[in-house]
């Protein structure tokens, strides 16, 4: 239980993550023309996705908001670069209105981002799918006393994912034209509850400005090393804590053990299994309350084995994974497991890892961890 290590827990979450977007900036930022930038600037408008009826009474209206982006271009002066058809990365600002000031209040965000390339090389238009995982602050979480009819957001800090599917054309030399429409997410993964969070859908329109080097010119001409290593083993250690069902209520410490092994198809795509050991006091609590036995680890403990993809970008990596419990408590319901995230190779070997644990659609907690890859 986490009654009075909540505020030095929640430090040491936030630091992680600030570490996390500190060093997935400066893995962009080496990859591009130090005389060359867009400062963007976008309009949203869009809508809340009421994705359970529970939530249906705090949405009030249309939703709408700003976005301030930092965009740097690269070139090919890295050798992965063509590979993956010359990336975008930035990182954005957002600000959104949500139509509710007294119930859910406004949301705001600060997020890296990467631009993957959808369409062949042409010089004006461009089509990308953006990815973007970061923080997001809202201005109006549940409070027992002064707002209790917030069942979605439990707390002010919470995760932040956007997925868009965004164009540009460039009007001239200096100036470039985007449009898009995407999908974002804002939840807490149950570190504070309630915690069914919020979904929104927005359409979006932007004009910026090209800074220094308005002549871009690609470097078709870089190489890929040969893959001399197709096997990637690892060993990952996360943590996670959750409330349960009641807010302010106690918190509960989940732990899993992680061994991994990938196969690189190419630079790009890794193919991957996994048997990872979880142990979770909250599941001692579930248990507790259904009469079950937690007298000894094995009532408690879970070991699952997984299916996984992970997309690679350089030293960052999009696992998404795919699991089933084989040894659990009978008296457990859950029988499949998911994940999704972000993995940055510090070094050669340490890895750095922030994902999504969940169950089908529905979120479980966030993990944080560290892992060696041999």
């Amino acid at each position: 239980m986490l009654s009075g290590k909540r505020n030095k827990i929640l430090l040491v979450i936030c630091a992680f993550n600030l570490y996390m977007l500190v060093e997935t900036a400066t893995a962009f930022a080496q990859s591009r023309p130090k005389d060359d930038f867009i400062l963007m600037g976008d309009v949203h408008f869009g809508y809340i996705i009421t994705q359970r009826q529970s939530v249906a009474h705090l949405i009030k209206g249309q939703i709408g908001g700003g976005e301030l982006t930092y965009v740097f271009r690269t070139c090919g002066q890295r050798s992965w670069q063509p590979l993956h058809a010359f990336p975008e990365f930035g990182l954005s600002y957002m600000h959104l209105y949500l139509a509710n000031p007294s119930e859910i209040g406004n949301l705001d965000a600060l997020y890296p981002y990467m631009n993957l390339r959808l369409n062949k090389q042409k010089r004006n238009f461009k089509m990308y799918l953006r990815l973007g995982l970061g923080l997001a602050n809202m201005s109006k979480p549940f409070d027992r006393l002064t707002n209790p009819k917030n069942n979605a957001i439990g707390s002010h800090l919470n995760g932040y994912v956007n997925i868009r599917l965004s164009s540009s054309y460039m009007l001239s030399k200096s100036w470039r034209l985007d449009s898009g429409i995407g999908l974002t997410h804002a939840s807490n993964g149950s570190i504070k509850t309630p915690n069914l969070g919020l979904n929104m859908a927005t359409l979006n329109l932007g004009l910026g400005y090209v800074f220094g080097n308005k002549n871009l010119e690609m470097c078709k001409d870089s190489v890929m090393p040969k893959l001399t290593k197709r096997w990637h083993p690892s060993v990952l250690g996360v943590f996670g804590f959750k409330e349960l069902e009641h807010p302010l209520g106690n918190k509960y410490m989940s732990y899993a053990l992680c061994g991994n092994l990938y196969y690189s198809l190419n630079h790009k795509n890794r193919l991957g299994t996994a048997v990872e050991f979880v142990y979770s006091n909250e599941t001692r609590v579930k248990l507790e309350r259904d009469s079950a036995s937690t007298e000894r680890i094995k009532d408690v403990i879970k070991i699952g084995v997984k299916g996984g993809y992970a997309f690679h970008v350089d030293r960052i990596s999009i696992p998404i994974d795919f699991g089933y419990y084989v040894y659990q408590n009978d008296n457990l319901k859950e029988k499949f497991f998911h994940r999704i995230g972000v993995r940055y190779m510090v070094t050669k070997h340490v890895i750095a890892n922030v994902t999504l644990y969940t169950h089908w659609a529905k979120a479980d907690y966030f993990e944080w961890g560290m892992g060696y890859e041999f």
